[in-house]
């Protein structure tokens, strides 16, 4: 109701206190004789001219529609990617281009209006970038820019910096977000934008652009120059504009953006009234902080808390916080419709049953918590064995039990009965996200226990609606969407200040506990569980500095085999899919599987199957070429990587690893075979696709009979 309200208000106010405009007669007679003015926008430019659902709109829109009503002026919009329409214009195929600035080299085929508005342009890089310091940071690095932007022809003067030229402002952010380019330039409200819009959380400003002639991005209308007439009409059109006028139009469309006061949020009729009308009540887990809970005076807490705070405001919405007693009784009560939603939810097959999901806003690993005497975890299947806790009711319990059916895991009501049973040792380990057990390190367990390890799965979470409430989903994607990267990492940085660096992170433990020892030496009553940490720490600090060497070569090497192990297997194909990328270099991977490998285990038992695989192994390392990389990626599965290589060679040399390894008498067993599944690099490869193509082709190969080698 407010965004309808303000935009009829701006209307009635533009009338009201527009200047009068003073025509010449050849500018009558112009707008007389012309039905249609054909104007070049473009449909991505972020809050200047873009869509919502199917409509066209944004600052330049009622920027347009102002000048009509002023002008009398009727406006054929043509919609194309920058270099489309800014050819057009050039081909004289529109008479009038918007976001046009002013260069120039430029005005052969331009009449410029005014700027009506200045954006600064802005270097954006990613967080491992290090640190900026000037443009010299860029020298010999890949920086992308927007073909035909009107600041080309200085950045090119520079000379020292490798320029990548894109059409899309969407593929230019993609590409800088992965790792393609090193750095991008462009103006801030439109990367804010698209960072905002696809959760990028990878990106940063590094600084302002500013060169010898160029200092922001001056947005003007520019108009062919064999229509000096038009040009002079929507000069006059813009001059019009009082300052009251403009300042509305930039709240609305630009500065709305910076305040969260929600008139930048697109709502229908049905969603205003449906927020005008409906208290909206909502289910949390009470005990799991930092993401949600409730304090000592019983009110809701945590990142979720902070979110609905935001959406009040954003929204101006009502909700409601109903209370339960744990997590199974929130579940519980959604599915009896007792609550309309939940903030935080995991969206899996079995809660899609009865929920609808909006994407994914926040995204945390999980993380296993041991003893501080246990080695670092580098695999999950390094868990086989033992008891691991995992919460009941959590999304995480079922799809663990499917994909690691040989882990042992015992649910536990909530995260503290989980760490205390390890800290006991009734469990081995306890499974949750690293900012549950972050945050519960630093209120408890000091020096007890310690993060062992990441796992692959992350929790993806989600805002989770009833199934029947479309128009509540459809509200909160909105507020979802016009959310900034820095409000989201404002939140998440205020409760989650421990971070999980990549590989084993022996450090991890000490920020941890030293974190901890000095808020403990401000409080004197906790003297005596100072002194035990301190033991403990003594402890832990002389058996980390003792596996130094043990723990460097355990975080790469598969135990049984010697080989790499999955973790490393993994490294090493992003960074050959890396090098293929930039260098357009190709590589080779097969998955090698043992064939039948179940009935020696049922056969003969597991300490011949595990001799099996030493001897497989043995096999392919022995055979590989210098430059191969051989690994174990879990059970009776290897993986091989060949750098720089064709499909003719990688098939042959895996031709020579299959009649070794049929020609092999293995222990008690006498002789395996194998199968081969092979694939080559493709561009834009991911980890996933390329191991899923060698994947496909080793059921292949093993669908056609076993001792096989398939392509695909």
């Amino acid at each position: 109701m407010k965004t309808l309200f303000f935009s009829i208000l701006f209307f009635i106010s533009i009338q009201a206190v527009a200047k009068p405009i003073v025509f010449t007669e050849e500018e009558k007679e112009f707008i007389k004789n012309t039905p249609m003015v054909k104007v070049g926008m473009m449909p991505d430019f972020t809050p200047f001219s873009y869509y919502i659902k199917n409509t066209p709109v944004g600052f330049e829109h009622e920027l347009l529609n102002i000048l009509s009503q002023r002008t009398g002026l009727v406006f054929e919009k043509e919609y194309a990617k920058w270099t489309t329409i800014y050819t057009a214009f050039k081909n004289k195929e529109v008479d009038v281009i918007t976001s046009i600035s002013h260069k120039k080299y430029r005005e052969p085929f331009t009449t410029f209006t005014s700027s009506y508005y200045d954006i600064p342009i802005m270097i954006f890089v990613r967080d491992d970038f290090g640190e900026y310091l000037g443009i010299k940071s860029l020298e010999g690095k890949k920086v992308g820019v927007l073909k035909d932007v009107f600041y080309i022809k200085e950045l090119q003067k520079i000379g020292n910096i490798d320029l990548v030229y894109y059409d899309t402002y969407d593929e230019l952010t993609k590409d800088l977000v992965f790792g393609k380019i090193d750095a991008l330039m462009q103006n801030l409200t439109n990367i804010n934008y698209l960072i905002k819009k696809n959760l990028y959380s990878n990106l940063k400003l590094a600084s302002e652009l500013i060169l010898p002639n160029t200092k922001k991005e001056d947005l003007r209308l520019g108009v062919v120059p064999e229509k000096p007439i038009l040009s002079s009409i929507l000069q006059k059109g813009l001059n019009s504009i009082t300052k009251k006028e403009k300042e509305a139009l930039v709240t609305k469309w630009i500065g709305s953006i910076k305040e969260y006061k929600g008139g930048h949020i697109e709502l229908n009729k049905d969603e205003r009234a449906y927020l005008n009308t409906k208290t909206i009540k909502y289910c949390i887990n009470p005990d799991g902080l930092p993401f949600e809970g409730l304090n000592e005076k019983d009110e809701h807490s945590g990142i979720s808390s902070d979110y609905y705070s935001l959406f009040e405001n954003i929204l101006s919405a009502k909700f409601e916080l109903v209370r339960t007693e744990n997590w199974n009784e929130s579940i519980s009560f959604i599915k009896k419709k007792k609550c309309d939603m939940l903030a935080l939810g995991m969206e899996t097959y079995e809660r899609k049953k009865y929920l609808n999901f909006t994407s994914n806003y926040l995204n945390v690993p999980l993380v296993v918590a041991t003893k501080v005497n246990v080695p670092f975890i580098n695999h999950i299947l390094d868990l086989e064995g033992e008891k691991i806790g995992i919460i009941k009711g959590d999304a995480f319990v079922k799809i663990l039990r499917q994909k690691y059916p040989s882990l042992d895991l015992v649910e536990v009501e909530d995260i503290n009965e989980g760490l205390d049973k390890v800290k006991s040792g009734k469990l081995f380990g306890f499974i949750d996200t690293l900012a549950s057990i972050g945050y519960e390190f630093q209120h408890k367990y000091f020096g007890e226990l310690k993060i062992a390890g990441k796992i692959n799965e992350t929790l993806e979470l989600s805002m989770a609606v009833v199934k029947e409430d479309e128009v509540l989903l459809n509200i909160l994607q909105k507020a979802i969407n016009s959310m900034t990267n820095d409000m989201h990492r404002e939140i998440f940085s205020k409760w989650i200040p421990i971070k999980y660096e990549k590989g084993v992170n022996y450090e991890l433990v000490w920020k941890i506990a030293i974190g901890s020892l000095i808020a403990i030496l401000l409080v004197v009553y906790w003297n005596r569980k100072i002194i035990k940490t301190n033991r403990l720490l003594e402890e832990a600090q002389k058996d980390i500095e003792e596996k130094n060497k043990e723990l460097e070569k355990l975080a790469t090497t598969d135990k049984l085999t010697s080989l790499y192990n999955r973790r490393k297997i993994e490294e090493l194909l992003e960074f050959e899919i890396n090098r293929s990328e930039r260098f357009n270099h190709n590589f080779g991977l097969a998955i090698v599987d043992i064939d039948k490998f179940k009935e020696v285990n049922d056969t003969y038992g597991h300490q011949i199957g595990d001799k099996v695989l030493k001897e497989i192994a043995n096999i392919l390392n022995t055979n590989r070429r210098k430059t191969d990389f051989v690994g174990r990626y879990g059970g009776e599965e290897f993986i091989i990587i060949c750098p720089e290589s064709d499909v003719e060679g990688v098939i042959k040399l895996m031709e020579t690893f299959k009649e070794k390894i049929c020609k092999h008498k293995f222990s008690k067993v006498g002789n395996k075979t194998a199968s081969f599944g092979v694939t080559m690099s493709q561009r834009g490869d991911t980890i996933e696709s390329v191991l899923k193509r060698a994947d496909d082709a080793l059921y292949q190969a093993k669908d056609n009979g076993r001792n096989k080698i398939e392509y695909k």
